[in-house]
């Protein structure tokens, strides 16, 4: 619940214990890397198509330009999840094999509360 500041309007608390994890996936694979998250009850998390190769892959295919399945998702964890989250998305997302991406992980300086309201029953 946000408290309400002297001049009315409502203060958003914030939390500054959170981490980003970033993964950088070659060929393609960010729904299944939800869906993972999903089951281990992390739902602040999104990704989306990008275009670029790893060095030395070759971009070309019979001439044409090869069109990259490359992804990247994000995903907000608590500090004291990241590295459980961290070596589950390393092994079970095939990361741990040469070619297929890599991830990492920044702190956030501040990430604010998720709070829908709630439901009415009519």
């Amino acid at each position: 619940m946000s408290q309400e500041t002297q001049n009315g309007t409502p203060e958003i608390p914030y939390i500054n214990y959170t981490r980003l994890l970033t993964c950088i996936l070659y060929e393609g694979g960010g729904e299944k890397v939800l869906e993972m998250l999903r089951e281990k009850g992390i739902n602040e998390c999104y990704y989306y198509n990008v275009r670029g190769n790893p060095i030395g892959r070759a971009s070309m295919a019979g001439n044409l330009p090869e069109i990259p399945k490359t992804e990247i998702v994000h995903a907000t964890v608590s500090a004291d999840q990241a590295d459980y989250i961290y070596e589950m998305l390393y092994s079970e997302a095939g990361i741990n094999q040469p070619g297929k991406g890599f991830i990492y992980v920044n702190r956030l300086t501040r990430s604010s509360r998720i709070s829908l309201p709630a439901e009415s029953h009519s």
